[in-house]
């Protein structure tokens, strides 16, 4: 996708001449998705999450991102940036109200993995140490 999250279609057929992939509306609307093709751009929709985004040229919607082959080594690497970026979406969330997320099924194709170092929780939960309170005295030549 466009901001680099990894979408996986399931029950998909291969064409090895196609110099293209083609994607059917029908299939993503059977699995649930609300599509939408409105001002020349499609979104595909889960609830209040746009899962895909395309521009419309020639006639021809073109998907926002680019083909992985090979999803089994990007699946892992996936879920962490699923788990990272919700954890910013959510102000900061800790990771066990993301785990309480995830079993509700309230972050839809999300994972709960171990949050890496975040630098702005760490500066966020800082307090500044105050500047104790002197008195100068000054005396006229």
């Amino acid at each position: 996708m466009h901001d680099g999250t990894v979408r996986e279609l399931s029950d998909v057929r291969y064409v090895p001449d196609m110099k293209k992939n083609l994607i059917s509306l029908g299939a993503l609307e059977s699995k649930g998705l609300k599509i939408t093709m409105e001002g020349g751009v499609l979104k595909a929709v889960h609830g209040a999450l746009v899962v895909m985004k395309g521009t419309r040229r020639n006639n021809l919607y073109f998907l926002q991102g680019s083909t992985v082959i090979g999803g089994a080594a990007v699946t892992e690497a996936a879920d962490a940036d699923s788990t990272r970026l919700w954890h910013m979406r959510l102000g900061h969330a800790g990771e066990k109200a993301l785990q309480g997320l995830v079993k509700q099924g309230l972050l839809k194709g999300a994972k709960a993995c171990k949050l890496e170092f975040c630098e702005h929780c760490v500066l966020g939960k800082q307090t500044r140490v105050k500047f104790g309170t002197a008195i100068h005295h000054t005396k006229a030549f």
